[in-house]
């Protein structure tokens, strides 16, 4: 057995190719099974099952304006129940029904399975590639901003998956959104909202595809920001295992006083990134060689603590409701938006306001203790044995890498 969990293949944690990276971690399996509710075959798309989910959102558009479900539900909740049994096409909407609830039910399974996967790959260190050349596509680990990434899919949803590497999702998201957009007279109700005639903005747009846009959007930012994090959370392991094979040596001399020898030390620490590599190549060039070079990753989490909560600690946990509750609004919003004054895009763009806002208090109330705890930025401890001679330059280029700061020792 030992043979066959060494070399990692067996429990892989990432497959990473030119047009896609494909993963698995632990994920919380009642978060995928409300995204499957919002839009059947987004939670597949979440669990990196971008062929199961292409399909079952294709199925869900289809179906969708067959049975014209989203005319019946606006219908419904603005209490014209005659109208929404008369324009639902009951042959369409029976075939909905087995696909949808099939739909969430898949995905809590398989995330209960791949949870349990990602636990083993971690446990056996999975190999984890970092960088991939195709001969029209590049992929890569590094480290981005998930807040990048949610800007993006406010903007458009599908942007900030395409920013996470995220190709298939991002793709597919951004070709249903452009679609939903132009089906529901969207933009042309913009102009009308610009030039006051609010009126004509609900006259104009049509429930059938505008309900789409909600469930759209708040996919694409929730899966977004949960992409990059754990995306970023697989870069600092892989350059951490990196670190603690090359710059350990068993010979290097600790800092330490009154040693004698004429040598300094020079101490440095750092965050993860393509930055701190560049300082050690660059280091390594001025004469200073490896085995004077010593390296420690810091674990800003404890080993008792469950994989779950050491993963999501600072990701999406912290911000999955805000996101949830953001949907539900918009959506509510935007059905409400065609009967109340202002019009459904005004309504629906409060109601992502007030659902984030809300979700945020939530959870800030649930996690008092937590919320507030901020980790320390530096997650890499550099500490550099060189002589006199070579101690300004090696401190130049720990500056010019971004280091988060330097201490100079005897």
């Amino acid at each position: 057995m030992g043979s066959v969990y060494s070399n990692g293949l067996r429990r892989p944690k990432l497959h990473l190719a030119p047009y896609i990276a494909n993963y698995i971690h632990e994920q919380n399996p009642w978060s995928l099974v409300w995204w499957s509710a919002a839009f059947p075959g987004a939670g597949h798309m979440q669990l990196c099952k971008y062929g199961t989910g292409i399909v079952l959102m294709f199925w869900e558009f289809f179906i969708n304006v067959k049975s014209h479900l989203n005319e019946a539900i606006y219908y419904s909740m603005i209490g014209d129940f005659e109208i929404a049994k008369s324009v639902i096409d009951t042959k369409w909407f029976l075939l909905y029904m087995a696909v949808y609830i099939f739909t969430m039910w898949d995905c809590y399974r398989l995330a209960l399975d791949l949870n349990k996967y990602s636990q083993l790959a971690d446990r056996y260190d999975a190999p984890i590639k970092p960088f991939h050349i195709g001969a029209i596509e590049i992929n890569y680990l590094d480290y981005r901003k998930p807040w990048n990434g949610v800007i993006w899919s406010l903007f458009m949803p599908g942007l900030g998956s395409i920013y996470a590497n995220r190709l298939p999702t991002g793709f597919f998201v951004l070709i249903c959104t452009v679609f939903s957009i132009y089906k529901s007279n969207l933009l042309p109700a913009f102009h009308w909202m610009a030039a006051g005639n609010l009126d004509m903005v609900r006259n104009s747009i049509s429930p059938q595809w505008f309900l789409n846009l909600p469930s759209l959007w708040g996919f694409a930012v929730s899966s977004t920001y949960i992409d990059i994090h754990f995306t970023n959370e697989l870069f600092k392991t892989e350059q951490s295992r990196f670190l603690a094979k090359n710059y350990q040596p068993p010979t290097f001399k600790m800092p330490r006083k009154n040693k004698g020898d004429g040598n300094m030390h020079l101490i440095s620490t750092f965050q993860h990134s393509a930055y701190l590599e560049l300082a050690l190549s660059d280091l390594e060039q001025e004469g200073i060689p490896k085995d004077h070079i010593f390296i420690a990753t810091l674990d800003k989490h404890s080993s008792k603590s469950s994989d779950i909560e050491r993963v999501h600690k600072e990701s999406a946990s912290r911000y999955e409701l805000a996101f949830i509750l953001a949907t539900i609004f918009m959506l509510l919003g935007s059905i409400y938006g065609f009967i109340w004054t202002w019009g459904p895009i005004i309504w629906g763009l409060i109601g992502i306001i007030l659902g984030a806002i809300l979700g945020l208090v939530i959870t800030v109330l649930h996690r008092k203790n937590k919320w507030f705890i901020k980790e320390a930025p530096m997650d890499v401890v550099v500490i550099v044995e060189c002589e006199q001679h070579n101690l300004e330059v090696a401190e130049r280029i720990m500056w010019r890498h971004k280091a988060l700061g330097v201490s100079k020792t005897p």
